[in-house]
């Protein structure tokens, strides 16, 4: 009786705080000594294609603010949105990238689900339905994806994000964040109640879709974290925040395997199985990126430590579903408009059969959101090109 009632009070509990949604994630960081992993999965619907791009975005690109409203707008609304910078009004927000990063993108070039720069800073997003947004009319505004690029751009540290993230509002879909610097610090950042919240020096360095204060106290009902639930690691019903904490706990108790090896095992561990989209697993200090996808469950990998960065190259781009195994670094292709179109066509058409139909009212079509997608990257390219190397301070 007693089993059946832990059981059912699993369940319970599962079903409360995980109620299927579009968009299950997770991250979580794995610290050994010097070495520092991040792993994060993209779940999403089984019976959605999720197209994506890594993407190797170089120094010394400009890029403006837009927010989600400016891109879902009706056509002369999004006109006006986008006039040049120096006739918006303020408040607004250009800048020009100090680091070169690594971002893996469903939206198309700029617009990263998350990523690492070249000074290891990483930032991921996770759905979170609970997310309102803060809106303070004396600051900027940014697309959440966008933001994610911002900080990127940069930041270098933990601190920096944290120290800005009240001065950008946010716009656009329900997400919290996952952040990690080169020396395995983490933080949460989440907007509730129109108020940000920051969770410091991490308990259990996990996140995904509900709060974490939330998670923390499901936590607690297991065994081996003060409650009595027994914690049986392989069980489908076993939350995934609990299932990674336990898998963290004890390997810094007694390391199992070597830490690539164990931090592949909990990204395996905590995807949703039939969901996952794609894998993604960040050997911080050696600057390594493997990753796999739906399409192709093939380990892949590449290293940036000796990565050009500078303006001198092109922005890079590797589609995550192409049929490529080991190293991929060779594959890489120079982005262009076309290219990018391409990726943006293929998710808008998805989006507008499960989610934005509505935006036909706007007189937004798929092809024409894509557009606008695709549009930004070239604009932002154009103006980098006529403010030149000079004004942008670009590196030999």
């Amino acid at each position: 009786m007693k089993k059946v009632f832990l059981v059912i009070f699993i369940v319970f509990l599962s079903a409360r705080l995980e109620v299927v949604k579009p968009k299950k994630c997770s991250t979580f960081a794995l610290k050994a000594g010097k070495d520092v992993f991040l792993g994060h999965n993209l779940d999403e619907s089984p019976e959605l294609f999720i197209p994506g791009l890594v993407c190797i975005n170089r120094r010394n690109v400009y890029r403006e603010g837009i927010t989600w409203n400016d891109l879902v707008a009706p056509a002369r609304e999004y006109e006006n949105a986008i006039v040049a910078f120096e006739k918006k009004p303020a408040p607004k927000l250009g800048w020009i990238s100090k680091f070169g990063s690594v971002t893996f993108n469903s939206e198309g070039v700029d617009f990263p689900d998350g990523g690492m720069n070249e000074k290891g800073l990483a930032v991921f997003e996770m759905s979170l339905g609970e997310t309102r947004y803060k809106h303070d009319p004396a600051h900027p505004t940014l697309f959440m994806s966008l933001w994610i690029q911002y900080q990127l751009d940069n930041c270098a540290t933990l601190d920096e994000v944290i120290d800005n993230a009240t001065d950008i509002n946010l716009q656009g879909w329900s997400w919290h964040y996952f952040i990690a610097d080169r020396n395995g610090d983490c933080a949460v950042i989440e907007f509730l109640k129109g108020e940000m919240v920051a969770h410091r020096d991490l308990a259990y360095p996990v996140l995904c879709n509900s709060r974490y204060s939330l998670e923390l106290e499901r936590l607690k009902y297991f065994e081996g974290f003060g409650g009595t639930i027994p914690l049986e690691i392989n069980s489908s019903r076993l939350p995934r925040f609990v299932k990674a904490a336990k898998m963290l706990k004890d390997f810094e108790r007694m390391p199992p395997m070597a830490p690539r090896d164990q931090a592949l095992k909990i990204l395996d561990a905590i995807k949703i199985k039939g969901w996952n989209k794609w894998g993604i697993l960040i050997d911080v200090r050696n600057m390594i990126f493997y990753f796999h996808s739906g399409d192709n469950r093939r380990l892949r990998y590449f290293a940036v430590n000796d990565t050009d960065f500078s303006p001198k190259k092109n922005d890079r781009i590797l589609d995550i579903h192409a049929d490529l195994s080991a190293d991929v670094k060779g594959h890489f292709i120079d982005y262009s408009y076309e290219r990018n179109l391409q990726l943006t066509m293929k998710r808008a058409g998805i989006l507008f059969v499960e989610r934005l139909k509505g935006l036909e009212k706007n007189g937004v079509s798929a092809s024409v959101y894509a557009g606008r997608f695709a549009d930004y990257s070239r604009r932002m390219r154009a103006k980098t090109k006529k403010i030149g190397p000079a004004k942008l301070g670009a590196r030999p």
